[in-house]
């Protein structure tokens, strides 16, 4: 009976399967540079994201107060004791919307006074401004602006994210 031998490597290794060293440590070492290069570029990705979400729920909210006010032909307000702690729409006293928290953003002015009447108006004693909303981060700023125009009540994002 005659042996036979397995059939020999033509590279010469045996058993030599994945990456030496070297070639993980060079791996690692790309990745730290890519990662390193694409940092700051995130964070202001988050920041304006963060500006935006936030942006988005004031408008909502805002929008909310007002077709309130006018479905139910009462007097609606938002309540705050501060926008970046939260706030809430109230008819009558009871809340039909609320919004919680919004971590990291910031808002001039920090507590407006927003009260719609009846017709959807802005009621007595509610002054039309425009509210800032900011989230500064690591070196930078991202910033957007809604504008309440004058007494009818309407509610108005700024393209440019610059208020008046």
């Amino acid at each position: 009976m005659k042996a036979t031998r397995a059939p020999r490597c033509p590279s010469g290794r045996h058993g030599s399967h994945g990456f030496t060293l070297v070639e993980l440590m060079v791996t690692v070492a790309i990745l730290a540079i890519l990662a390193t290069i694409g940092y700051p570029s995130f964070q202001e990705l988050l920041a304006s994201q963060r500006v935006r979400a936030a942006e988005a729920a004031l408008y909502d909210s805002l929008l909310i107060a007002r077709s309130e006010a006018l479905k139910n032909r009462a007097s609606t307000t938002f309540v705050t004791t501060g926008l970046a702690s939260g706030w809430s729409v109230q008819v009558g006293g009871q809340v039909v919307h609320s919004q919680s928290a919004l971590a990291g953003v910031s808002f001039t002015p920090s507590t407006p006074n927003i009260a719609y009447d009846a017709t959807g108006r802005l009621g007595v004693g509610t002054d039309p401004l425009p509210i800032t909303v900011t989230v500064t981060g690591s070196g930078s700023t991202s910033k957007l602006c809604i504008e309440i125009r004058d007494q009818t009540g309407s509610v108005k994002r700024k393209k440019d994210g610059a208020c008046p």
